[in-house]
């Protein structure tokens, strides 16, 4: 005798075969849930290359995704402790302008991972076709592309980290050179 619980999975799967026919063989009517090619040669091993290809572009987009996130957390995170840390309205005012990030970086990283995932899902399609013709489209495009992107993002990462000391010495010595001109102007006027 089988459990309860078992006898109505049982029964709920003696019901969909009855349906639908085993699960590699779908009758008409039931939905066509994946296309069934003949496993001759090394078929079979390019579609799961695919599929495996296919999940390392998802998986580098998620976790640009999450990267922006996580920026973005930290970055909401320093806004709460200078807000609530014990400065003046006037220092407050200040840290928050210097010490935090643009919120273009966030949306930057989420924007690419959106644009790694559609890549994926685009070239997944279009490589599935092309095996099903019994050829193989070659990634260039692709290549150059994420080459190219990364290396700008890299570039822009690399001068977020050392702009900032560049930018704040140059910003100083033009004050310097303002608060200077200001001085000679008005002791001019005397």
């Amino acid at each position: 005798t089988m459990a309860p619980a078992a006898a109505a999975m049982a029964s709920l799967v003696s019901r969909f075969r009855f349906r639908c026919g085993s699960l590699a063989r779908r009758r008409v009517g039931c939905g066509k849930r994946w296309i069934m090619v003949k496993n001759t040669g090394s078929v079979a091993r390019d579609h799961l290359a695919n599929e495996r290809t296919f999940l390392a572009w998802a998986r580098t987009g998620m976790a640009f995704v999450g990267l922006g996130v996580a920026l973005d957390s930290l970055q909401k995170h320093g806004e709460l402790t200078i807000k609530c840390s014990p400065m003046t309205p006037e220092e407050k005012e200040a840290a928050l302008r210097d010490e935090l990030a643009p919120k273009g970086v966030n949306v930057l990283m989420v924007f690419v991972g959106g644009l790694f995932l559609m890549y994926a899902t685009s070239r997944y399609f279009g490589t599935q076709a092309a095996l099903l013709k019994d050829q193989f489209p070659v990634n260039q495009a692709g290549i150059i592309s994420v080459v190219t992107g990364s290396s700008i993002i890299t570039l822009g990462g690399l001068s977020m980290i050392f702009a900032p000391a560049y930018m704040n010495e140059y910003l100083n010595s033009v004050k310097n050179t303002m608060a200077t001109e200001k001085k000679n102007k008005e002791d001019d006027d005397k």
